[in-house]
């Protein structure tokens, strides 16, 4: 596994100082640290970041001895896709395209990058060659087929891999009781990036707050771009029922969601979710057995189709306080009752145990050529 040596949510760099490269052996898994250029922000240097971490991982590749079979490379970036896609050229090994976020899409859709910006005919060409490429993609997204048609490709390659749920993560933990006391705990877990409308609930908050209901304490963990915008909010407004935390690793949040009665996931009302929806959040949530708020504009709705909680419009406060006014009106049962829908629903579709059946298939199917139908699932 090729990788970048600097982590940008802990800010640590792993390698040595005069070092650009180092292999190392992480839990089984060889695992090559690649020096690159930092970044802050969504500026020049994320561009530049992207570059070095193509560069470099061809230029590492080429001193391996490894003949690999498979070669996967992702988007985002597009360039990681793109290096990974030479690196299988030049070792005869097919070539998995894995679309996590459709790039450049996505970044027009945002606000990011404008459609006339010579970056956006750059990364629009690099997008169709990859997809034309390789042998299969692995879409997060469920709705990839019509777009990646209009781009000279065969969607029958496609395969649908969403985000699962390790359960034994969540093994040993307390169960559920449904919240017997107020207030209930609303915890949201997650980024303040450009995607994330953590703003809405700090507004939601203020409205419950006006309304004087006390039933609820908001938790907010997490960092980002967008974080020190909610905390001024919630100051200027004297908002004495929320709590801003940082962020914690991915290993301590099924404990952390044991202190929440409802868990919130709320998103900006983006066309480029117009391809589905891919929340890790989402999944994790289901796990902990707790009922959640979504808020958000997709045409596959996990919360919708699970029972396991409430869908609102998003970018809209009112509505998520009208929600949490109708999580209060339930009995604990209820709310239990709530939760173990939306455990049940990722059990049945989304463990880790069978999307890595699905993964191993493709890659069998990358390497051998056999036809493949389409992988998604409704």
């Amino acid at each position: 596994m090729f990788t970048n040596s600097y982590c940008h949510w802990t800010h640590e760099e792993r390698l040595d100082d005069g070092e650009k490269s180092r292999i190392e052996e992480v839990d089984g898994i060889r695992v090559v640290w690649l020096r690159t250029i930092h970044y802050t922000g969504n500026g020049v240097h994320r561009g530049l970041n992207m570059i070095s971490n193509a560069w470099r991982s061809i230029s590492v590749a080429r001193t391996l001895s490894d003949v690999p079979d498979v070669v996967i490379g992702p988007s985002v970036p597009l360039g990681t896709g793109w290096a990974a896609a030479r690196i299988a050229e030049s070792r005869g090994a097919a070539f998995v395209f894995e679309v996590r976020d459709v790039w450049p899409t996505a970044l027009v859709d945002d606000g990011g990058l404008s459609k006339r910006n010579p970056v956006y005919f750059i990364f629009r060409y690099m997008e169709k060659s990859l997809y034309r490429k390789s042998q299969r993609i692995s879409s997060a997204v469920p709705l990839l087929f019509d777009h990646v048609a209009s781009s000279g490709a065969n969607p029958d390659k496609i395969v649908w891999i969403p985000n699962g749920v390790d359960f034994e993560r969540f093994s040993g933990l307390t169960d559920y009781d449904g919240g017997v006391r107020f207030p209930l705990v609303a915890m949201y877990v997650g980024g303040f990036g450009v995607a994330h409308d953590v703003i809405s609930i700090v507004r939601a908050a203020k409205v419950l707050q006006d309304n004087k209901d006390d039933r609820f304490r908001f938790v907010i963990v997490g960092n980002g771009v967008k974080r020190p915008e909610c905390e001024r909010e919630a100051s200027a407004n004297g908002l004495e029922n929320i709590e801003f935390r940082d962020s914690v690793p991915k290993s301590e949040v099924p404990q952390l969601q044991m202190e929440s009665h409802i868990l919130i996931a709320s998103v900006t009302d983006s066309a480029a979710y117009r391809f589905g929806l891919n929340l890790n959040k989402l999944y994790d949530y289901f796990a902990s057995g707790r009922p959640v708020i979504f808020s958000g504009n997709a045409p596959n709705d996990p919360v919708a189709a699970s029972g396991g909680g409430f869908t609102i419009a998003p970018e809209d406060p009112d509505a998520m306080a009208e929600a949490m006014k109708k999580f209060a009106e339930m009995t604990p049962e209820e709310r239990v009752d709530m939760g173990r829908r939306g455990r049940a629903y990722v059990e049945s579709e989304f463990g880790m145990g069978k999307l890595g059946e699905r993964m191993e298939n493709l890659l069998v199917q990358a390497r051998t050529g056999d036809h493949q139908e389409r992988g998604i699932k409704q």
